[in-house]
């Protein structure tokens, strides 16, 4: 008598909970990337902090922003959840920083013919994230065959 396994039920996500929170933690940090008193803040190397420069009544909420998409990966590292890689994207490799085009990132193609890549700097740290481009690439969560998501019989 071993243990029983119990099969998936379609349209039931297993860890919705954990899934509801890094679906919080995603938005709220790219509003707050987003927000007017966010992308006027730069690094301070002798401070390791974000300041505001001078004349800028905001705020500075790009290390708020930061704080959320690093509770994110955290949150998903603990819980061996895998984040999408259109998630991955938006977010900085090095610094954490919500990758929002024209805010806290820039975004450039580069090269021609076969070989473009799209770049993504992110303003904060400086890191950059280069991607091919391929028309015909389709990435494996976006193809029809994979199932992690069941939807019921129509």
């Amino acid at each position: 008598m071993g243990k029983r396994t119990r099969e998936p039920q379609p349209g039931v996500l297993p860890n919705r909970e954990l899934f509801q929170r890094l679906n919080f933690l995603l938005q709220s940090s790219q509003f707050f990337a987003s927000l007017p008193g966010a992308s006027h803040t730069h690094s301070s190397a002798a401070e390791g902090a974000a300041v505001a420069p001078p004349g800028c009544a905001d705020p500075p909420l790009l290390p708020l922003a930061r704080f959320y998409a690093k509770e994110m990966r955290q949150v998903a590292q603990k819980s061996v959840l895998r984040l999408s890689p259109h998630v991955k994207r938006g977010i900085c490799q090095v610094c954490s920083s919500p990758l929002v085009p024209g805010v806290s990132a820039a975004v450039r193609v580069k090269g021609k013919g076969r070989g473009q890549r799209v770049v993504t700097t992110c303003t904060f740290c400086g890191h950059q994230a280069r991607l091919m481009v391929n028309s015909n690439h389709v990435l494996f969560v976006d193809r029809p065959e994979h199932g992690t998501i069941r939807h019921p019989a129509d």
